[in-house]
């Protein structure tokens, strides 16, 4: 009997051991600097976007440094899905303009990154053509890719 006490004893003790701590909340400032890090990466986007429309509205643009611009469009695409880890949505010290809806519907998330990267590519080609109508009609599809997850997942302003 006495052995069998001990053995209460010890398990009890593993047990409480055992229990789980509660997660540390996140620290805002570890936080809002991943958000920082992401809003510099779209401002390469939107720089490069502005650079395609500065020079689709010269009577003859420069086709390509448009195709220079998409392409650099087309690499940074792929990787927004990682610029959003998982605990970087809007919380109290953070100034972010993404939606936790982005964590909630990431397959769509990715998929329109991933719609963004396509249609730049599909610029990039059309300047190479030298066609001007094309490339402009490109450029609307990449307009349309950004719009369509900012209308999703960035809240409006």
């Amino acid at each position: 009997m006495h052995g069998a006490a001990r053995l209460v004893g010890l398990t009890m003790g593993a047990g409480l051991i055992c229990i789980p701590l509660a997660a540390a909340p996140p620290d805002p400032a570890a936080v809002q600097k991943s958000v920082d890090a992401r809003i510099t990466h779209y401002k390469e986007i939107a720089k490069a976007a502005k650079a395609i429309k500065d020079e689709l509205d010269q009577s003859q643009p420069n086709l390509a440094a448009i195709s220079a611009n998409a392409h650099l469009i087309e690499a940074l695409a792929p990787q927004i899905p990682s610029w959003f880890p998982s605990g970087t949505g809007e919380q109290p010290g953070v100034k972010t303009e993404a939606l936790a809806i982005i964590w909630q519907q990431l397959p769509l998330f990715k998929q329109r990154a991933a719609g963004l990267a396509g249609a730049a590519h599909g610029l990039a080609l059309a300047a190479g053509t030298g066609d001007v109508a094309a490339t402009q009609a490109a450029a609307n599809e990449v307009g349309g890719a950004c719009k369509a997850c900012h209308d999703t997942f960035r809240q409006k302003k």
